[in-house]
């Protein structure tokens, strides 16, 4: 069959994020023997045109459309991504009569509500590399609706459909097919890498188990670095990034890849979205840095116990504190991320975070970032709580962007504490400040990519931060807003 695979998403967050869920469907897809066009709207699409000029071009039989985003839980500047994706949806039907088939994050967490609020024929939910070559066959009569893992769509006034089925394993994404790299490059992108699937954690508010299950799936170490090896000499990105939910748990498995990428003497930059503090050790840590990372994302969300507890993180701030003193240690740039405003959040315990933030990430290489509130996802522990608690109605559909905001304390207050904590701290940054939102951050990037630049570039941001200019700028502006 014709198959047009769409990537959506029009959010670059703090650096655009490549499409690898999707490339590893297109492998999947084009390996069972069916022609695949790639169609990406976040960097091949500068005018618009391209999703008329695709579909009247190469005329699909299926249109497979990939939804990273519903929104991008930032509660002050709130971007809602579906609001785009119903006027593409409504484009397609416009210029063809191809069954749309959603699939993506954002569809997994949504579920049932993807069909009910958008204009699709089928939904798939979790991994797609084998659910959706399934659905073709089906579409050609080969098998059963009923035998694709994962699908769901409209049996007259109900939903049909099977639940999802994780897979056993997984090799690379294959990307290196699909996407042109050097837009990506230009925009300061990381070439993202997936070592193991699946997350075990609990935390109450993560959409992560739904979106790839709760068991957790391994790549053989040296699989990993045969991929990375392959990429490096086809398409040499400056930067590689793991995307794993968790990088270092289990601790064994992250230092079986540095231990690996090591012996076979890979001179790469590396980098990870995922660092949990439950799991860090000076080992890993100097592992990490002998293996070519240059830089990581450490997530412990609070620095308080009680909120910890509220989050269902797993580990307290005893665990937070060894964490920082770890990551200070190793030189490895950092950036943390915080999310005030949970269950049980009061006045106490957000200073209690942001005091720790203040005193003991105030070092070169390291960078702070804030939210305040966090949004309410379908499938969560936290929407059954905000349910329970009369926050959102019964049958008030999360595809709407709702933010829990603790009782105990104000998102006024709040804002001016990390206001406060600015003036004294240079290296903290509120989400709502996000510097890849300025209009001249696209220059910037292309600038420092010219000059040959490793990503991420937010790594730069602590040095950045503390010049005194850019400070004073900084506070004329928060006490402006």
């Amino acid at each position: 069959m014709r198959v047009l695979l769409v990537y959506s998403n029009d959010m670059r967050d703090v650096l655009p994020p490549p499409p690898i869920g999707l490339s590893y469907v297109a492998s999947a897809t084009a390996d069972a023997g069916h022609e695949v066009r790639f169609l990406d709207l976040l960097v091949g699409d500068s005018d618009g045109s391209a999703l008329e000029r695709t579909i009247r071009d190469f005329k699909p039989e299926v249109i497979g459309v990939s939804v990273r985003n519903i929104d991008n839980v930032v509660h002050q500047r709130l971007q809602v991504h579906l609001t785009r994706l119903h006027g593409q949806l409504a484009r397609m039907r416009e210029l063809t009569n191809a069954p749309i088939v959603l699939g993506g994050p954002a569809i997994s967490i949504l579920s049932g509500d993807a069909l009910t609020h958008m204009d699709a024929d089928y939904v798939i939910r979790g991994e797609g590399e084998e659910a959706f070559p399934l659905l073709l066959e089906a579409l050609q009569g080969e098998r059963g609706l009923n035998e694709v893992p994962g699908l769901l769509y409209r049996d007259g006034e109900r939903l049909a459909g099977s639940p999802p089925r994780p897979l056993c394993g997984f090799d690379g994404s294959g990307m290196e097919r699909w996407i042109d790299w050097k837009r990506y490059a230009r925009a300061g992108s990381t070439w993202p890498i997936q070592t193991k699937r699946g997350c075990p954690m609990i935390c109450n508010y993560c959409t992560y188990p739904a979106v790839e299950g709760k068991g957790m799936r391994k790549r053989p170490p040296e699989e990993v670095v045969d991929e990375i090896e392959r990429v490096a000499r086809t398409v040499n990105p400056r930067c590689f990034e793991f995307i794993d939910s968790t990088f270092n748990l289990p601790q064994s498995h992250a230092i079986a890849i540095c231990e690996a990428i090591i012996r076979r003497g890979l001179k790469v930059r590396l980098t990870t979205m995922g660092i949990n503090p439950l799991g860090v050790s000076a080992e890993l840590l100097t592992l990490m840095k002998r293996a070519g990372f240059h830089s990581m994302m450490v997530t412990p969300e609070s620095a308080s116990d009680a909120t910890l507890k509220g989050l269902s993180k797993g580990f307290g701030r005893r665990d937070v504190e060894r964490c920082a003193r770890l990551v200070r240690e190793s030189g490895i740039a950092s950036m943390w991320f915080f999310m005030l405003g949970g269950p049980g959040e009061t006045k106490e315990t957000v200073e209690e975070t942001v005091g720790f933030a203040e005193r003991e990430l105030d070092f070169p290489g390291c960078v702070s970032m804030f939210t305040t509130g966090i949004r309410v996802l379908p499938g969560t522990q936290l929407a059954e709580l905000a349910r329970k608690e009369g926050r959102i109605g019964p049958d008030q559909s999360l595809a709407e962007s709702v933010f829990y905001f603790s009782d105990e304390v104000s998102e006024k207050w709040m804002l001016k504490r990390i206001n406060q904590a600015i003036a004294r701290c240079p290296r903290i940054v509120h989400a709502a400040e996000d510097p890849a939102s300025d209009p001249n951050a696209a220059t910037v990037y292309r600038l420092l990519h010219t000059f040959r630049v490793a990503p991420p570039y937010w790594r730069l941001l602590p040095g950045f931060l503390t010049l005194k200019p850019v400070h004073k700028r900084r506070m004329r502006i928060l006490r402006a807003g």
